[in-house]
């Protein structure tokens, strides 16, 4: 399956689930108001509680439990920036190719030594 079409089905199950209406207040996508951008700050911010529920399953837990911890978090991760590429209309296959030419194109460490 296609990361692009993995996107559309995750966003689906978001816009079912009544999240789009949760982190979208302005109706007009043309403008982007003060209150829009407190909505997508504190979605933003769900990326890292997925990332530090990850943090405290490794903390916490040993093989092989934390191997099936780790995927479902990742997973999480994953699906909650995916869902707010898609309200916010990013293509993200396409942007992790881009990202990744610009990669290849930046050398061993990005040209540091650290």
């Amino acid at each position: 399956m296609r990361f692009k079409k993995i996107q559309e089905l995750v966003y689906q199950e978001y816009i079912k689930n009544g999240y789009l209406e949760t982190w979208t207040h302005d109706s007009n996508p043309n403008t982007y108001s003060k209150i829009q951008r407190i909505f997508d700050l504190a979605e933003i911010g769900l990326w890292n509680t997925e990332t530090a529920e990850t943090q405290e399953d490794t903390r916490k837990h040993g093989y092989p439990l934390l191997l099936e911890k780790w995927g479902e978090e990742c997973a999480d991760v994953i699906i909650r920036v995916l869902n707010f590429a898609s309200r916010k209309g990013i293509d993200v296959e396409s942007e992790i190719l881009n990202k990744h030419q610009k990669n290849l194109e930046r050398g061993k460490n990005h040209g540091k030594e650290i």
